[in-house]
């Protein structure tokens, strides 16, 4: 009989410890987007697209900026700068759907914008009639424009050759 209570006893140990273990098993953001909880605050200042990828920053209700052009298949992370949290929707425009779920105080959640198109992004953790809005236009990725003459330009840190010399002294 000892025995039988020690194995039920060892069971309800091992469920009790393997139900406060969890591993955060919340609810995955729907449409490809990755979220995450507090973060070291990134380097990019919000709104500046810089290697591929852009920052907006969610503070007292606002989506810093509100408006933003940007280049297709740009990373787009939106920053939780408020001490409530604040979710990011897409609710109209190209491509799938998104959602993060709820974004606690200091965390991210980033999507890449592939499609060409204008978004309209909100806040579905804030009430409907204080829910800040985002518009978002993902244009073609621009390819570099010619330097005038008709000449490429250079790759940043090299000299360009006259494409004739110049006249001599005179």
């Amino acid at each position: 009989m000892r025995s039988i209570r020690r194995v039920g006893l060892v069971v309800a140990t091992a469920l009790l410890v393997a139900g406060c273990g969890g591993g955060g098993g919340g609810a995955m953001p729907m449409g490809g987007g990755s979220s995450s909880g507090p973060t070291a605050p990134t380097t990019l200042e919000p709104g500046t697209v810089s290697e591929g990828r852009v920052v907006i920053d969610i503070t007292e209700l606002t989506f810093a900026p509100d408006e933003l052009t940007i280049p297709a298949e740009t990373q787009v992370i939106w920053t939780n700068s408020d001490d409530v949290e604040h979710g990011v929707t897409k609710t109209k425009g190209p491509g799938t759907d998104f959602d993060s779920g709820p974004i606690k105080p200091g965390g991210t959640f980033s999507q890449v914008l592939d499609e060409q198109g204008d978004y309209t992004i909100t806040d579905t953790e804030t009430q409907a009639d204080e829910a800040p809005m985002l518009t978002i236009v993902v244009e073609e990725e621009q390819e570099a424009e010619p330097a005038p003459g008709g000449e490429p330009p250079s790759p940043p840190g090299q000299a360009v050759p006259p494409s004739s010399p110049p006249p001599p002294p005179g």
